[in-house]
């Protein structure tokens, strides 16, 4: 059921050619006329070449999905790399507040609310939440703005689609 939802797309072995695969959307699904059995209306649709390995048959298997780079806690703001919109993430960083400082992004008009916590460990943290519904970009910075960038910490936050 789960991969049979409105729009969601599957391929199809072609009769007449074996070696050829047909791709079609769900436009509609009906599990509750018949117990036990999923009615579902599909459709031909567009074969997308960037995304779908087409010769397997595969829905979406060239899509790459984002890692998260590896970080040292010690040396680096610890929270996501990858976020989305409208959520509120929290941020922090492990030290004791040796260096000190205070939570800012670089950039002017950058759609991003920002509030400061005081973790468990009782190490400087911050929540925040991109207000915008668009994508984008920023760095989120730990330290002093007088000083320079070399003596903060830092952290570049994609702002990923909602789709």
């Amino acid at each position: 059921m789960k991969q049979f939802y409105r729009y969601s797309k599957f391929y199809l072995k072609d009769a007449d050619n074996p070696d050829n695969s047909i791709c079609w959307r769900v436009e509609a699904t009906d599990s509750i006329s018949t117990k036990g059995i999923l009615e579902f209306t599909a459709v031909e649709y567009y074969a997308n070449e960037t995304e779908d390995n087409i010769e397997d048959g595969l829905v979406g298997a060239y899509i790459k999905k984002n890692v998260e780079p590896e970080i040292d806690p010690a040396l680096d703001i610890v929270g996501p790399t990858f976020i989305k919109p409208k959520i509120e993430y929290e941020y922090f960083v492990e030290t004791k507040s040796k260096l000190g400082g205070d939570w800012f992004i670089d950039g002017p008009k950058v759609p991003v609310v920002l509030e400061k916590i005081v973790t468990e460990r009782g190490t400087p943290g911050v929540k925040i939440k991109w207000t915008s519904s668009y994508s984008g970009q920023f760095t989120l910075w730990y330290g002093h703005k007088e000083t320079g960038h070399e003596k903060n910490f830092s952290k570049t936050i994609v702002v990923e689609s909602l789709f």
